[in-house]
């Protein structure tokens, strides 16, 4: 399982939990952790946890950069995706920013809309210059 397949199933992860939130978060990691072996499932473990125990500071992260939107009117996999690269943008210590928001956009261009990767890029554009400054 590659990187990019890890993001894939931590975003699913997330959809899911974003939509069953009395779901625990364990059962839904241990649902999905069959596939992964090794460094990839460390990575998926870490990813995951650290998305849910920062989720308030990523959303209000994510609020603050967005112009004339909220998160409420946005799709649910557009959402998740600025979850996890949003973690990744500023608690990420081994992923560099453009690894992180191209990820976040490449994995848009499969599961959500047309529209998604273009949204997706200048949110993560201004998140990117925010958590710099």
């Amino acid at each position: 399982m590659t990187r990019r397949e890890a993001r894939e199933l931590i975003m699913k992860m997330l959809y899911e939990m974003s939509f069953q939130p009395e779901k625990s978060p364990e059962v839904v990691l241990t649902n999905y952790l069959n596939e992964a072996k090794g460094k990839v499932k460390e990575f998926i473990i870490n990813e995951f946890k650290g998305i849910i125990e920062h989720q308030e500071e990523i959303d209000t992260i994510i609020t603050n950069n967005l112009q004339n939107w909220s998160i409420s009117r946005m799709a649910k996999v557009d959402h998740m995706l600025l979850r996890m690269a949003t973690y990744e943008l500023k608690w990420g210590q081994d992923i560099p920013d453009k690894v992180a928001i191209n990820e976040a956009i490449e994995i848009a261009k499969v599961y959500s809309t047309d529209k998604s990767p273009q949204f997706i890029n200048g949110i993560l554009g201004n998140i990117a210059k925010s958590i710099e400054a």
